[in-house]
């Protein structure tokens, strides 16, 4: 036995140290494999890029234009639809036969340039989520498939108040916004606000630059690329709510002002309206008085008119009335006058003066005693029974009223 004893120690030690060579050994063969990944990975993916024509394919996406950046931002969603297979949503995607998963992962994404989408962003007064890619990242293919194509981040971006554009950094377009976004690294996710309350037209957007947008989050490097999509949501969905917060209050005071404004429009409005009402009731207060005036003036002037011509009858009449000749003087008539009011009144004419003239002197009586007698006077006699306002020409003594008569007065407009 006591044999045996060194000879069962010189094997236990012969084997821990064989084990110990053995976990060395493996150690440092994953530490080479590990090493000759990293130096290998790269140039890998630079020479599967270049054979894809994913870096700088010519000069296709040289230069700013609406059109080449649109095109730009299509390379990006080209991009997304090789990855067929969704993170979070294989089952899914394994359910389906028509076709359409490919186009799960980048509808949402837009196809055009930035300006366009700044303007969209701003005319929505929605939040605008970049992303810059870089193809020679060794994150770049785990980062979309893991994060951007992941249902929760479809779900985000499908969002009617948020906009998604994504562009590579090896074209101008990415280029312009690493520069104007501030990237150092990659991947790099961006989320800008615009200024609330603005809008833009195309023009002045482009003009502006980033003008009317605020970088309200960013996340960028390693942080980004070791974070899954399950934390960098919430900063997101954060970003989001106090956004939508912000646009309610904007909202809020806009409708304020409009209310503010439209009831100051309807007292304008009611103002006017009591003002030309009262206008209206001047006016037709100053035509009632003009016309009133007018009137009056017609009626001063009508009845100055009858008084001149009234005058001027009275004139005629005592132009054709000779004084009363003396009793006994020639051939002289005596008639006797019965008014309508029953007073009876003598006077002398000569025989030859004519029916007009006893009429003249009717009107003068009448005149000169404010007795109230139309100009229509009629004469007639009881006998014989006859009428003499129908021949005012005849004389006195050929109307046979000479030498002496009785003639009833008469007011023919009575």
């Amino acid at each position: 036995n006591n044999t045996r004893k060194p000879l069962l120690l010189r094997h236990t030690v012969t084997m821990t140290t064989r084990n110990h060579a053995s976990t060395t050994s493996a150690r440092l063969v994953v530490a080479l494999r590990s090493a000759i990944s990293t130096v290998l990975s790269p140039v890998i993916m630079l020479f599967r890029f270049l054979l894809t024509g994913r870096i700088a394919p010519g000069d296709e996406y040289d230069g700013l234009s609406a059109a080449v950046t649109a095109k730009a931002s299509q390379q990006f969603v080209t991009y997304l639809r090789t990855f067929r297979t969704l993170a979070g949503t294989t089952n899914n995607n394994n359910n389906s036969s028509n076709g359409d998963d490919d186009d799960y992962s980048h509808q949402e994404w837009l196809t055009t340039g930035f300006a366009a989408a700044q303007e969209q962003a701003t005319q929505q007064q929605s939040l605008l989520l970049v992303y810059l890619h870089s193809p020679l990242h060794r994150s770049a293919d785990s980062f979309c498939k893991q994060v951007l194509c992941h249902d929760s981040m479809v779900a985000f971006i499908s969002q009617p108040n948020i906009t998604a554009l994504g562009v590579s950094i090896h074209t101008a377009q990415g280029a312009y916004l690493a520069q104007l976004l501030g990237a150092s690294c990659y991947p790099f996710l961006a989320l800008l606000q615009p200024r609330v309350g603005t809008r833009t037209s195309s023009s002045s957007s482009s003009n502006n630059n980033n003008g009317s947008m605020a970088l309200l989050l960013r996340a960028e490097g390693p942080t980004l690329s070791e974070m899954s999509v399950q934390k960098v949501l919430p900063y997101f969905q954060t970003a989001l709510q106090r956004h939508q917060a912000t646009v309610a209050e904007a909202e809020a005071r806009r409708l304020q002002r409009q209310e503010e404004s439209d009831l100051r429009r309807q007292q304008d409005e009611e103002y006017q309206a009591t003002l030309l009402a009262d206008q209206e009731r001047e006016r037709q207060k100053r035509e009632e008085a003009e016309q009133e005036a007018r009137l009056i003036q017609q009626e001063k002037e009508e009845e100055e008119r009858k008084e001149a011509a009234a005058a001027a009858e009275l004139e005629d009449a005592k132009s054709q009335v000779p004084p009363e000749p003396a009793p006994g003087s020639g051939s002289v008539t005596t008639i006797r006058f019965v008014l309508p009011s029953g007073i009876k009144l003598n006077r002398r004419f000569y025989s030859h003066e004519k029916i007009r003239g006893i009429l003249a002197y009717l009107a003068i009586y009448f005149h000169e005693n404010s007795l109230e007698m139309s100009k229509n006077i009629g004469l007639s006699s009881n006998f014989p029974k006859k009428s003499y306002q129908g021949d005012p020409g005849l004389t006195l003594e050929e109307a046979g009223l000479a030498p002496q008569a009785v003639l009833m007065v008469q007011d023919l407009d009575a």
